[in-house]
């Protein structure tokens, strides 16, 4: 078991908000965190919340991406691998997940191969020169 949600309690948690990190179940909860006050997120902080249509469409990635990263034999097999799941959990939980990800895909062979399948899931790849930028 994961947790409960930190608003409702539920047992059904599925994610984490991005101020403070903890557990939520659904929408609803989302909403009501989000429109009180999180002591990790303070008010001077807190960002104007940016209309929909003005989404930077490089930083969304398509639903028939989407589709195609849940029909990928390479990614649903190593979803259902528990070590990756292990793995994917303490990155998730880490406090600096940028550098336990930088470590993941520098030591790990099999993060890496993942990493490559969701690329080529959704036909990504890279121009020169962007991959540290």
């Amino acid at each position: 078991m994961l947790g409960t949600c930190f608003v409702c309690g539920g047992q059904d948690v599925k994610y984490r908000f991005p101020c403070c990190r903890e557990r939520y179940c659904s929408l609803p909860c989302y909403r009501a965190h989000a429109a009180g006050q999180c002591p990790a997120r303070p008010e001077a902080e807190k960002p104007a919340k940016k209309p929909r249509n003005e989404e930077d469409p490089e930083d969304l990635i398509s639903e028939v991406r989407l589709c195609a990263l849940r029909g990928h034999v390479g990614v649903r097999r190593a979803l259902q691998n528990e070590a990756f799941q292990d793995a994917l959990l303490a990155l998730d939980e880490a406090h600096d997940r940028r550098q336990t990800l930088e470590k993941l895909m520098e030591k790990d062979k099999y993060f890496m191969k993942f990493v490559g399948d969701l690329m080529e899931a959704i036909d990504y790849f890279p121009r020169e020169g962007q991959r540290n930028g």
